[in-house]
């Protein structure tokens, strides 16, 4: 009996193979038709047609560059660059390939691993793209107004300047001069003089690097100190972070620790998070992080494209903390008060080539420190503006 069902399973597996070999377009044919449609700019039917012809097991770079540009021509950058990256992985001397590879990478905000290919680039047509080892990339200013309602926390004002440089092709510094202030009174500090009217003028210098050290691969390392004074006490935090990051067409994996030192107590924190395209571009992308500090943290942004130029975000951070390091340790929230709930909305406007706006509205659920019940809100307003060069 179990000769017979072997028998029979081999006879079966043996029709499925002629099946499928009878489906499977040879490559004289396949050539001919994707170039036929490339010609006559069918793009929608080329993606359909190039994308059957390699699950048929017909596959040659021709067709795979064919199918790629037409997924570019529709705006999936990522279903491009899954086939430029064959075709440069088997050639890595096909600059056309490298071209468009370091093109979806540069549409999907993917600019340190664009300017990881774009090494691969001849004199000549690094010069046509303007490209330069060494520059200033971008420089960035925010502004945030806080106000909580409750009158033992004033209103709140967080500044930043950031410049972005480009050391090399592999490597990026972001550097970052931000100021926070606020005065608030908490009679339980005993250890504060005037605990009534306590001011924070705080000052920071954050520094990340941002190395890639292969074609899908990125190191990320930095610095965040502030200076912090609390009326006779004076904090001096340092937090140092570093991960690694892994690029796919379609989505980004990021593991990061960190290891801080705040009001003189050790903390440390590990984040995983998840970029994702699911349409191939940016009209549709979302950012999931998992944190654990001192509590379990989870927060989701999703992004859309609303019209040419202009974007829209929603943001949420599920569960409680009094401590959490955001963006990469960017944003240090350090709270007297234990935050329970933070939620977010933003729209980015692309004012020009160059130029970015950006504008947030951001709502938090506090308990207050050394209570139970006694909760209280905060909304926040934020604008900022970028350039790039």
């Amino acid at each position: 009996m179990l000769t017979k069902r072997i028998i029979l399973l081999l006879t079966f597996s043996s029709f499925l193979q002629r099946l499928i070999a009878q489906e499977r377009i040879s490559e004289p044919v396949a050539d001919y038709q994707s170039l036929q449609l490339y010609n006559e700019e069918k793009w929608k039917d080329l993606l359909e047609y190039g994308k059957n012809t390699i699950t048929s097991g017909t596959d040659f770079s021709l067709l795979r560059m064919r199918t790629g540009y037409a997924a570019f021509r529709l705006h999936n950058y990522s279903q491009s660059l899954l086939h430029y990256q064959q075709v440069l992985d088997q050639y890595p001397e096909n600059e056309t390939a490298l071209y468009y590879v370091y093109l979806n990478h540069l549409y999907l905000n993917n600019t340190v691993m664009a300017r990881y290919y774009s090494e691969g680039f001849s004199e000549k047509t690094q010069k046509e793209l303007k490209i330069k080892p060494f520059r200033l990339s971008a420089v960035q200013v925010e502004y945030s107004y806080k106000i909580p309602q409750i009158a033992t926390r004033g209103n709140a004002q967080y500044g930043r300047v950031g410049i972005h440089l480009q050391l090399g092709k592999h490597i990026e510094l972001q550097q970052s001069a931000a100021f926070f202030n606020q005065r608030i009174s908490e009679a339980n500090f005993t250890l504060v003089t005037d605990n009534t009217n306590i001011a924070i003028q705080q000052k920071e210098y954050y520094a990340k690097l941002l190395a890639s050290v292969g074609k899908n691969l990125v190191l990320i390392g930095g610095f965040h100190y502030q200076y912090s004074p609390f009326n006779n006490l004076i904090y001096k935090n340092t937090v140092a972070f570093g991960g690694i990051k892994y690029y796919t067409p379609y989505a980004h994996f990021q593991a990061m620790a960190h290891v801080a030192t705040l009001a003189n107590k050790q903390f440390t924190q590990f984040d995983g998070m998840v970029t994702a395209y699911p349409f191939g571009n940016t009209n549709l992308y979302s950012i999931t992080r998992v944190s654990y500090g001192n509590q379990l943290t989870l927060t989701q942004m999703v992004g859309v494209k609303v019209v040419k130029g202009l974007w829209a975000e929603a943001n949420v951070t599920l569960g409680s903390y009094d401590i959490l390091l955001e963006n990469d340790g960017l944003y240090i929230y350090n709270d007297v008060d234990t935050k329970q709930l933070k939620a977010s909305g933003s729209i980015y406007a692309s004012l020009s080539k160059n130029l970015t706006l950006s504008l947030n509205y951001t709502f938090e659920q506090k308990l207050k420190i050394y209570t139970t019940a006694t909760s209280f809100y905060q909304h926040s307003l934020n604008s900022g503006l970028s350039w790039s060069f």
